[in-house]
């Protein structure tokens, strides 16, 4: 009895790890597709960058609300801040976390 109850626990810890690393994963493939874009937006309007972030956003599946993106452009830098909400299962049908993932990214644009 004591060896099923270990391995129950087992399982649900290495579950919680295993979700909590996709979340991560996915917001860190994210985060990276967003500094190329932005890397490459010399010849872009904040406007149109911000555009672009939403619609990487929609390609990776991350729910992310246009309304909090924020682009700022100070010379040859780009600003990009947002925020989304990522629900992790770390119990199946029991527990659900959520995670909240800030984007934060500060880049040099390479003119082109």
């Amino acid at each position: 009895m004591s060896t099923i109850i270990k391995l129950i626990f087992t399982a649900l810890v290495l579950n919680a790890c295993v979700q909590a690393g996709r979340s991560s994963w996915n917001f860190y493939q994210f985060q990276d597709a967003v500094q190329q874009a932005t890397l490459f937006s010399s010849k872009e309007t904040p406007e149109q960058l911000k555009a672009r972030v939403v619609d990487i956003a929609g390609e990776q599946q991350v729910p992310l609300d246009a309304a909090t993106v924020t682009i700022e452009y100070m010379a040859t830098q780009a600003r990009v801040k947002g925020s989304y909400t990522d629900d992790v299962q770390l119990v199946p049908g029991a527990y659900t976390y959520r995670w909240t993932h800030e984007l934060d990214l500060d880049v040099r644009r390479v003119p082109y």
